[in-house]
């Protein structure tokens, strides 16, 4: 007996695939399910069978009559047709002894065929589905057998990939999403064993390019309407300090008149205050919500209104009511989620769900200087598609901080002494 081993998206595909080559006269001796190799991963299934050499015959699909008449009855001329209790018995076993071994597949495909004409035209376009993948599947493997893939692809990149792959890891990247990095970066490179670490590198930021878009400032201040932005974020997630640098960085509303509304129960914090005497921004001091209406005729001069909203657990009871609430007084033109890439990267998905309720138009990173594992911004932009507004990096205003541009996570994953790539 020879073995033989086939793979396919399903199992009745490859077990198709099998009785192609080797006919229907083949032994299931393991089916289980391995990862695929194209980008985005998929799920494969791997069948091997058992054949005897010497009995192969092609399989060929039931043919169906397509006249629609049905198959005339079968007879036995050796039965006697008296109507006797013996009768029905011999009958059935004279069938039993006609009938050839019952093929799944086969009795499948006939089943659909021979089914009422209002379920046909349903199964008919299935089939022909099923007939393209197998053409693609077809022309797949004639290419692969024209090219051989090096031993590597099969999970086991070549070094310079895997010590890549365990580099964005060592960072944060999750690692289904370092794999899919590395790995497309594999399939662009086409296995190339000469390909210099840089030169994957810099695959890799191109893929990460696209999930991470900057915010557009510039479009939104070309607007001469008064912007009031509503920071929103859990305990501790940095907005008081966001608001400030968003004030203070001249590429963003340095170069406007820019007043902050602090809606702490406790009052602006120290660094608030001070902030305010040394950059002349006014901050302004509101724990009642029902009042911020009449902030908006009170401080209507000024191009920014930047309001720092109470920072308590998005889980906390009627909490996001709340801010709703300054939602529909303030009409805000913008929403920033303000997150601290310091805390469980578990926590922060759950932080996001319920956020999203609010509908955020970008998102602001803070406290780098907090984590050792940056990558996880990009598993937080998978779930929450939003536009970066800046990242923060420390508690230095006018220093530590910087907009949302992708070439700021570049640095932090490749461009460390502590990640040479060399």
């Amino acid at each position: 007996m020879e073995v033989k081993t086939y793979t396919a998206e399903t199992l009745p595909l490859a077990l198709y695939k099998a009785k192609q080559e080797l006919g229907n006269d083949i032994v299931i001796l393991e089916s289980k399910q391995i990862k695929g190799q194209g980008f985005p991963q998929n799920q494969i299934i791997e069948v091997t069978v058992g054949h005897n050499p010497k009995n192969v015959k092609k399989w060929q699909p039931p043919k169906v009559d397509s006249s629609g008449e049905k198959p005339a009855k079968k007879t036995y001329p050796n039965l006697s047709v008296k109507k006797d209790k013996s009768a029905p018995a011999a009958v059935a076993k004279a069938d039993a002894k006609d009938k050839k071994p019952a093929n799944t597949f086969d009795n499948m495909i006939s089943d659909i065929l021979n089914r009422k004409p209002q379920e046909l035209e349903k199964e008919k376009t299935i089939l022909n589905e099923i007939a393209l993948m197998r053409k693609e599947l077809n022309e797949l493997s004639r290419k692969s057998e024209e090219k051989p893939q090096p031993a590597e692809y099969a999970g086991q990149f070549p070094e310079a990939y895997r010590e890549i792959e365990d580099m964005l890891k060592d960072c944060g990247v999750q690692e289904d999403m370092a794999y899919s990095f590395v790995n497309q970066a594999y399939l662009l490179n086409e296995g190339k064993r000469g390909t210099t670490k840089e030169a994957i590198i810099e695959l890799i930021k191109s893929d990460m390019e696209q999930m991470l878009q900057p915010f557009d400032f510039d479009k939104q201040l070309k607007s001469r309407k008064q912007k009031v932005i509503l920071l929103v974020g859990p305990t501790g997630a940095g907005k008081s300090t966001v608001a400030m640098k968003l004030a203070a960085h001249p590429e963003i509303y340095g170069e406007k008149k820019v007043t902050i509304i602090s809606t702490d129960p406790y009052g602006p914090s120290e660094a608030l205050k001070a902030y305010s005497r040394m950059s002349g921004t006014h901050v302004h001091e509101e724990k009642d919500i029902d009042q911020t209406e009449a902030l908006l005729e009170k401080y209507k001069s000024s191009d920014v209104l930047i309001v720092d909203t109470p920072g308590k657990s998005p889980f906390a009871p009627n909490q996001l009511e709340k801010l709703e609430q300054y939602v529909k007084v303030l009409k805000p033109t913008d929403i920033f989620l303000v997150l601290s890439v310091g805390s469980d990267l578990k926590d922060l998905v759950l932080l996001c769900a319920n956020y999203l309720l609010l509908k955020p138009s970008g998102i602001a990173f803070s406290k780098f200087d907090e984590t050792t594992q940056p990558g996880k911004v990009y598993s937080i932009l998978d779930v929450i598609s939003l536009p970066v507004v800046c990242f923060g990096d420390g508690k230095r205003v006018f220093v530590d901080i910087a907009k949302g541009d992708p070439q700021y996570m570049h640095d932090k994953l490749f461009d460390t002494p502590k990640r040479k790539t060399e």
